[in-house]
């Protein structure tokens, strides 16, 4: 049986979003869904599994909120409902603590300090990367139409859900590989060709004579 673990979970808020960080590398087969109130994932990686569910201390807009695997660690940003209030006292709901769940110090700030450290440490989170929970604001890209639908669509249904999920987990397993080998594909193709050169030449002299 497979081992399974809470993964560290990072965290650090501005006025309008959470960031949430998963410190794991190479996660695969993620299985993630986001409520207005909740966050479940679940993901696997070398024999692994790692699982956590929270309850958010403030409610968050799911159409807003996007998320995407960086292969070093995968990363949330979950929109704020309300974006007038003071900062989250604390990332969960109840009081206790989750000893997964650490303060993210490197994109930490004081409120107050906002306007001038609003980007502190979120230099390489280009939200454009992102992908939407909401599959319906995300009509140009079919491979994450397809995902994010599982996403939003089948809460409470984890047949379903990982049915559609593993389907998912095969395509991207088989594009992964050919997206990283393209200059081994390439060489190749090269060496064919000029194995092919000679072969043309000598069929040319064969037919001279």
């Amino acid at each position: 049986m497979q081992k399974t673990i809470a993964p560290i979970v990072k965290w650090a808020q501005r006025k309008d979003n959470v960031f949430l960080t998963v410190e794991v590398r190479d996660l695969k087969g993620e299985k993630v869904e986001l409520t207005s109130n909740s966050l479940k994932f679940s993901a696997n990686a070398e024999g692994v599994n790692y699982v956590f569910e929270i309850n958010f201390f403030a409610e968050v807009v799911v159409e807003e909120s996007k998320w995407t695997n960086y292969g070093l660690n995968v990363r949330f940003i979950l929109s704020k409902k309300d974006k007038a209030t003071s900062y989250w006292t604390r990332l969960i709901k109840e009081t206790h603590k989750l000893q997964y769940l650490q303060v993210d110090w490197t994109k930490y700030i004081d409120e107050d300090d906002e306007a001038e450290e609003g980007g502190k440490g979120l230099d390489d989170w280009d939200s454009n990367k992102f992908q939407n929970f909401d599959h319906g604001h995300d009509h140009g890209h079919g491979h994450d139409h397809g995902h994010d639908h599982d996403h939003c669509h089948d809460h409470g249904h984890d047949h379903g859900h990982g049915h559609h999920h593993e389907d998912d987990d095969d395509e991207e397993d088989q594009e992964e590989p050919n997206a990283g080998n393209i200059d081994d594909l390439d060489q190749e193709e090269e060496v064919q060709q000029k194995e092919q050169v000679p072969k043309e030449a000598d069929q040319q002299k064969q037919e001279q004579q």
